[in-house]
């Protein structure tokens, strides 16, 4: 027997068929869809550009640009946003923070922890599917805030007088293009309902449907807030849909249908003499 840790198996099995009824071994149940995942690569990805994202928003009043470097709106942006201001920005921006910090990652982590419960799948497959979707959350806030404190936008509350006067200062304000919120709540939506589609889960349509709500929300809010213009947002949505699609696909379930079983390597098949089959074949487990 060779000391390498797989070994070559070879079954020979023996049937023997009643004239006129056909016996036939029972299939195995079919191989689950699960993400492809590598541990150690996506647990890294995951981890630095969650601590990216961290260190720039603890250090946004010092290294956020120090006044706008796109100041003033184009036509379109300013006519939607003083047609979709509230009144009361504060409790537009305060909804809008429920929707980033609560509803979205609640969607997305708890309708897949939903379908995988009652699907029969385990708390290992559930803790797959939620590293991909993180993934997904952090690598489009991690583009975001590049791109943000590249830009240099003005916020609309300044444009408009919104701004309170202890805010005024903050560099927070020139960090408009594109919108955080959106990004963030598009790619969780995106991310969740990708995965549930490539999965193929029956609950597919309702995780879509919840999640885009939630996202779409938030991203009106913004603009009702005086935080975002209509393009803030418009990109905030696109960048965030596009990375929420593009990291589940990049870890797709294996579309073969020997996933996860033994591999055959040769089948043969000769009659008997009382008429039935001597089937055999090798393999290596």
């Amino acid at each position: 027997m060779s000391s390498k840790p797989r070994f070559l198996l070879s079954f020979v099995f023996v049937a023997t068929l009643a004239a006129p009824g056909v016996a036939s071994a029972e299939e195995p149940p079919p191989v689950r869809p699960m993400m492809q995942v590598n541990l150690p690569i996506d647990l890294t990805v995951t981890a630095v550009g969650g601590a990216a994202w961290i260190t720039t928003e603890v250090l946004k009043s010092k290294i956020a640009p120090a006044s706008c470097r796109w100041c003033s709106p184009p036509g379109f942006d300013d006519s939607i946003a003083r047609a979709l201001h509230w009144r009361d920005i504060k409790t537009a921006a305060r909804i809008s923070d429920v929707g980033l910090y609560g509803l979205a990652p609640l969607a997305a982590f708890g309708f897949d922890a939903a379908v995988v419960y009652a699907s029969g799948g385990t708390l290992a497959e559930w803790g797959t599917d939620a590293l991909v979707i993180l993934e997904s959350m952090v690598v489009a806030a991690d583009v975001t805030q590049i791109v943000k404190f590249s830009v240099g936008r003005e916020r609309p509350l300044l444009e408009y007088g919104t701004v309170a006067p202890d805010e005024r200062d903050s560099r927070d304000n020139n960090l408009s293009f594109f919108s955080g919120h959106t990004s963030f709540t598009f790619s969780a939506a995106v991310a969740a309902g990708t995965v549930a589609t490539l999965k193929g889960y029956r609950a597919a349509p309702w995780i879509w449907a919840t999640g885009l709500t939630i996202a779409t929300t938030t991203g009106y809010l913004r603009i009702a807030a005086d935080k975002h213009y209509f393009l803030d947002v418009m990109v905030g949505a696109i960048v965030g849909s596009a990375v929420g699609f593009v990291v589940p696909w990049l870890h797709r379930p294996s579309t073969s249908k020997d996933a996860g079983a033994a591999r055959l390597s040769g089948m043969m098949a000769s009659p008997l003499p009382g008429g039935g089959p001597l089937v055999g074949f090798s393999g290596i487990w």
